[in-house]
């Protein structure tokens, strides 16, 4: 199993971030031990002159920079040159070390209590993994973030956490892009289309960013286009797409373990308008079945920084939308009829309503683009399974039992 440095370190290098300016100490040491050939160290006596260089070299270079910083002390003396930074909206990536964990608590000496806040609200991102299997994901944020915002990013990172194992799913950030465009540019429209085009066995996932922007039938469109099975984000909170259409699948289990075996099989997965994905219970295993690629496209960019597998374009899913209609050509075969209206359930008792009872009169005496509002809870899935009695347009709120299962 690779050690967190090994893959922080192989991260840094596919998205070029080899020049690192710095003032380190102790805390610092472990991060750059075994650097690899090809990375560069600019050395600063003060961290106000590491981050102007970092902040010139980034603007000349058009590229996000590496600075190194030593925990809270060197933090604090960087943050007059950080909102230069700040000004200037230059990505700069700030990795400070931390006090090994078990020596925050108790405030020991060069530990940073609470490094996040420490550098809010001028950064535009700040974080501490909370654990150590979460450095290279992280980090990876940190890049991420600091591109599409702009804007500097911070990461504290205790130093005990580099010699450990990264963790079997680790190596799924190595080969992320995250993208951005209001709409996708010509590059990146042929080579999503491309990619779809060429997947043998593709599955669409859809979160309720899709029926909130209006785009419930295009995905129908998109789906049919396409042929392969439709899932419901996991954790949702508005119904996407017909459940009693034949392709739809019903809602992803919030779990890593079962998204991956549900996913069995498909060569590409593609997700509209979701984060990727809002686990709930954890149930750890390989994000992604081997041989299976995702991308995302969501609007919104902390989603797409944060995801930890996969490709992301930050761009309006119904612009993706319509370029994949115009461009996939006609469907090979026709969906099929939908599902029959299931007959509802009856309560034990004989003598009260059962839910899907109600669902049904309201079904019967609405018009048919009503939006139906649901406090659901996690184990009232049935009501959106593919043959649950749910309406076309359907808002689900969180249920009091349970942690909130909506967005």
């Amino acid at each position: 199993m690779p050690s967190v440095r090994r893959v922080s370190h192989e991260f840094l290098q596919r998205r070029g971030l080899t020049t690192v300016f710095g003032n380190p100490g102790s805390n610092e040491l472990p991060f750059l031990a075994r650097l690899p050939a090809g990375f560069r160290y600019v050395l600063g006596l003060h961290e106000g002159a590491v981050v102007g260089m970092a902040d010139g070299y980034a603007q000349a270079s058009g590229r996000p920079v590496l600075v190194n910083l030593h925990a809270a002390s060197g933090s604090g003396n960087a943050m007059g040159a950080l909102t230069n930074a700040v000004a200037s909206r230059t990505p700069l990536v700030v990795v400070a070390g931390q006090q090994v964990r078990p020596a925050v608590g108790p405030e020991a000496n060069l530990a940073n209590v609470d490094a996040p806040a420490l550098m809010k609200p001028l950064v535009g991102w700040a974080a501490e993994p909370t654990c150590a299997e979460d450095v290279p994901r992280a980090l990876a944020q940190a890049v991420f973030e600091a591109e599409l915002r702009r804007r500097p990013t911070y990461l504290s990172v205790p130093y005990d956490d580099w010699a450990a194992e990264a963790g079997e799913n680790s190596r799924a950030v190595l080969d992320r892009r995250v993208e951005r465009a209001s709409a996708p540019s010509a590059d990146q429209g042929r080579r999503l289309a491309e990619r779809v085009a060429a997947a043998r066995r593709p599955a669409l996932v859809l979160g309720g960013d899709i029926d909130s922007a209006g785009l419930f039938d295009s995905a129908v469109r998109l789906a049919e286009r396409l042929g392969g099975p439709v899932w419901a984000a996991p954790s949702l909170f508005r119904l996407p797409f017909p459940n009693r259409h034949p392709l739809f699948r019903g809602v992803l289990p919030a779990g890593i373990a079962p998204i991956s075996a549900a996913l069995e099989g498909h060569d590409l997965v593609l997700v509209l308008g979701a984060p990727v994905f809002r686990y709930h219970e954890y149930l750890p295993g390989r994000y992604l079945p081997p041989g299976t690629e995702l991308v995302q496209v969501t609007e919104d960019a902390s989603a797409a920084a944060r995801a930890p597998m996969g490709e992301a374009l930050v761009a309006d899913p119904g612009a993706v939308i319509e370029l994949l209609l115009e461009r996939l050509g006609s469907p090979a075969a026709t969906a099929g009829p939908y599902r029959p209206v299931p007959e509802p359930a009856v309560a034990d008792d004989g003598v009260r309503l059962h839910p899907e009872q109600v669902f049904a009169a309201l079904r019967d005496e609405l018009p048919e683009d009503t939006a139906y509002v649901v406090r659901v809870d996690l184990d009232e899935r049935r009501l959106v399974a593919p043959d649950g009695p749910a309406a076309a347009r359907l808002v689900l709120l969180p249920g009091g039992r349970w942690p909130q299962i909506s967005g």
